[in-house]
């Protein structure tokens, strides 16, 4: 019985190992994928800006105010559209600056869950040998280790208290 716990733990630690070492690899995805989201937005807004250049001094608010107030409400909605895709690339050029400076974390607390579903859905598993890679993977084997022998140590407990009950009650 001792074997069996021992290639039980040895599996839990090895499973550890193999999803520790993904963890750079979606990191890099993610990055990526900021990346890819903030070239398309700069696309998106770079006619507006050239606008805004060449008739309000580079200001693209003024721009975005000049549409907005012409009265023309199609031309307003217009106005709106330049106005979200211009906080988009804020906001996008906001998350590439913060994900340079802390990948991981920046990967664990931001709000961009449409981005990191969209990796998460067309993510393959890869290996990267690299230093962080080696060092998530032991981290998250060990954790995840240690996370099933107290599950285990707890299960048992469990069950020898349930046992003992279940003799006291018998006698």
């Amino acid at each position: 019985m001792s074997k069996l716990l021992d290639y039980i733990r040895l599996s839990f630690f090895a499973c550890g190992l193999l999803l520790g070492v993904q963890i750079p690899a979606f990191v890099s995805n993610f990055g990526q994928a900021l990346n890819a989201h903030l070239v398309e937005a700069n696309t998106a807004i770079a006619p507006f800006k050239k606008d805004a250049a060449q008739y309000f001094n580079n200001d693209l608010s003024k721009l975005i105010k000049h549409y907005q107030n012409l009265g023309d409400d199609i031309v307003g909605k217009g106005g709106n559209h330049i106005n979200t895709l211009f906080k988009r690339q804020q906001n996008l050029q906001q998350a590439v600056n913060e994900f340079t400076q802390s990948p991981y974390l920046f990967t664990l607390s931001s709000d961009l869950t449409n981005i990191k579903q969209q990796v998460w859905l067309h993510f393959e598993g890869q290996i990267i040998l690299k230093e962080d890679s080696i060092t998530a993977a032991i981290i998250a084997a060990i954790l995840i280790a240690m996370l099933a022998e107290l599950c285990g140590f707890l299960l048992l407990v469990g069950f020898k208290r349930g046992y003992k009950k279940l003799l006291k009650i018998k006698e």
